[in-house]
């Protein structure tokens, strides 16, 4: 059980330092622009498609870590409530809702792979890049979503 919180812990923090490069990133491309356009000639036009690209994979590894800690978007009334008066019911619901939401993760990454199969094809306006490579984060970030929705169930309250 170790070995499972200390893989968790170091992905987590793996994912916190790319998602804080994509933003540190995202901002240094949105300062230049405002800088270029009031004192040069003209933007280029990648740094508005780079920094939409960056926005969206920090966002996307922000959910997954948010699933790790389970501080991600869902309504807990129920539960709550439910663990309060009868707490094996409450525990089974919260089981019960995880392996749902680990069936949603599955079917989203399986999606995704096709998504960028399909997205292969395609160029990016200002890259000229596959669209494959934006794309991407969409299994990856739902793969890991899955990993840590696996392992919170496997583990419990113990991942924390």
């Amino acid at each position: 059980m170790k070995t499972l919180v200390a893989v968790v812990r170091a992905i987590e923090t793996g994912l916190r330092a790319i998602a804080a490069l994509c933003l540190a990133g995202m901002f240094a491309l949105m300062l230049a622009q405002v800088i270029l356009r009031y004192t040069a000639v003209g933007v280029p036009a990648f740094t508005e498609e780079v920094a939409r690209y960056a926005m969206i994979w920090m966002a996307m590894l922000a959910s997954a870590v948010a699933v790790r800690e389970g501080s991600h978007i869902r309504i807990d009334f129920v539960p709550v409530i439910l663990r309060m008066t009868a707490p094996r019911l409450g525990i089974a619901l919260q089981f019960l809702l995880d392996v749902l939401l680990l069936g949603i993760f599955l079917v989203i990454l399986w999606q995704g792979l096709d998504v960028v199969a399909y997205a292969a094809s395609q160029r990016s306006d200002g890259l000229r890049i596959a669209l494959s490579w934006p794309y991407a984060i969409l299994p990856i970030a739902f793969g890991l979503s899955a990993l840590f929705a696996l392992a919170r169930l496997i583990a419990g309250e113990r991942l924390e």
